[in-house]
């Protein structure tokens, strides 16, 4: 059996009680922390399961799935990844793989920042498509995540951008900034009220409603997203207001 387990978007008191008893039940526990910053500690959870936790590189599971998988064959193993486990391609990739082995699998779901985001009083179903700012780096600039925002914006839809693993929520507002600049689509200018929240999930966890201009000069660290609001409902304003 392949138990696929969230850890939630916290530190190590996230995890579910099925998904403790899931770790304490399996021969080998391995975790893979690259898809999404985790804030918890490992050898507290490892102190909570009682056995060792091996951790995974991006080549483990994207390169190596199907040697992964097939170590169920001669047992049970939990595979605990950050947030919720159904959120990352990589994931279903791995249970393709189980699939196609003839290896059973369960998923165990945990919190996600899909869902955590509703602490900013933004009303969930009002969000477009989802989009990932990146570092843009020497002969590699995408723009996709802008272009998702700018259609979101003309739906009146609210857009959630993910951040780098690494980047604060101002070095993702002038990467926008930078894009305006060339695609003059009116997204966002320094005048622009935008969500800025970082580590959602924890006692820490903070949420600013500002103008763009104010959010640089006040980074928020990671793990952290930003929020570009569509149309707002008379009470999503409300909520932004009391920030």
């Amino acid at each position: 059996m392949l138990y696929l387990v969230g850890l939630g978007i916290g530190d190590e008191d996230d995890i579910s009680v099925k998904g403790l008893k899931a770790c304490e039940s399996s021969d080998q526990v391995f975790a893979e922390l690259y898809t999404a910053m985790w804030q918890g500690s490992l050898s507290r959870l490892e102190k909570a399961i009682g056995k060792k936790i091996s951790v995974l590189e991006r080549k483990d599971l994207e390169e190596g799935s199907a040697r992964f998988v097939k170590k169920a064959r001669k047992g049970d193993i939990t595979l605990l990844v950050p947030g919720d486990p159904m959120t990352a391609t990589t994931h279903i990739n791995v249970l393709m793989e189980a699939k196609k082995s003839g290896i059973p699998f369960r998923i165990i779901h945990s919190s996600s920042i899909l869902t955590a985001i509703a602490e900013t009083g933004l009303n969930l179903y009002n969000f477009g498509k989802t989009a990932t700012v990146v570092r843009p780096e020497k002969g590699y600039a995408p723009t996709s995540f802008y272009d998702a925002g700018f259609l979101n914006k003309g739906q009146g839809m609210h857009t959630l951008f993910l951040l780098d693993v690494d980047m604060d929520t101002g070095e993702a507002l002038r990467v926008l900034l930078d894009i305006e600049k060339k695609k003059k689509g009116k997204l966002l200018d320094p005048g622009t009220k935008v969500v800025a929240a970082s580590k959602l999930g924890l006692e820490k966890g903070h949420v600013e409603y500002d103008k763009v201009e104010s959010l640089i000069k006040k980074p928020l660290k990671p793990p952290a997203v930003l929020i570009i609001p569509g149309k707002l409902h008379f009470v999503e304003l409300e909520w932004l207001d009391s920030l």
